[in-house]
């Protein structure tokens, strides 16, 4: 067993504790962790609570980054768990998704409804493209599918168009038809799809259109 003969603030990070086992410093820990066991000076400490300190202020740290980087935004399963790999073993990664996921903080479900709406509103695109994306986050195919059943890609595409089409300053329809065509496909909407509300635009704004979509 080993005793602790000095407990000191770390330099430059003072919510860390500097553990000096026998004269010579052995590892740090957070205030939080050092606190929590009660370490003294004095204290003997066998290799097993060495190993459990070292393993407890490796989760506390893994979790407090968790937490830093979903306070910008929500995140899936899969981009929490990629971040924390850059630091974490897989047995720390796995306890701090599990504390996550108990905490409400990491929902995939609740991630891909969230996100399905934002999209759907703020910046509409095709179903397809939507489940693209929530599949590129790592979210599983049958939870995007249960998130974006509801989209109506015709309602949707016509919502984004009557939006663009008041940036457009084309009067005649060929053009018109061309860049807000082209635009609607970048969204992931289909060609049917955005022909039909081309035309529907079109026709509110200008009435029928000069040119058939046949010509």
């Amino acid at each position: 067993m080993a005793e602790i003969t000095a407990l000191l603030p770390q330099p430059r990070q003072k919510q860390r504790i500097q553990v000096y086992l026998d004269g010579e410093f052995a590892f740090s820990l957070h205030r939080i962790i050092a606190t929590e066991a009660t370490l003294s000076i004095g204290r003997k400490l066998a290799p097993a609570e060495q190993r459990d300190l070292q393993a407890r202020d490796a989760y506390h740290t893994a979790l407090q980054s968790a937490y830093r980087y979903l306070a910008s935004r929500p995140r899936s399963e899969s981009e929490v768990r990629s971040r924390l790999r850059r630091a974490a073993g897989p047995v720390i990664v796995d306890a701090v998704i599990a504390k996550l996921k108990e905490q409400r903080f990491v929902d995939d479900p609740a991630f891909a409804a969230d996100f399905t709406e934002r999209r759907a509103t703020a910046s509409p695109r095709s179903r397809k493209m939507i489940g693209w994306e929530l599949r590129r986050k790592g979210v599983k195919a049958e939870v995007v599918e249960d998130a974006t059943a509801e989209l109506d890609d015709e309602a949707t595409a016509y919502e984004a168009a009557a939006k663009r089409a008041g940036r457009l300053s084309e009067t005649e329809y060929l053009p018109f038809r061309q860049k807000l065509g082209g635009f609607l496909q970048r969204r992931g909407f289909g060609y049917g799809v955005a022909t039909r509300v081309v035309e529907r635009v079109w026709r509110e704004r200008n009435g029928n259109p000069d040119e058939s979509t046949e010509d």
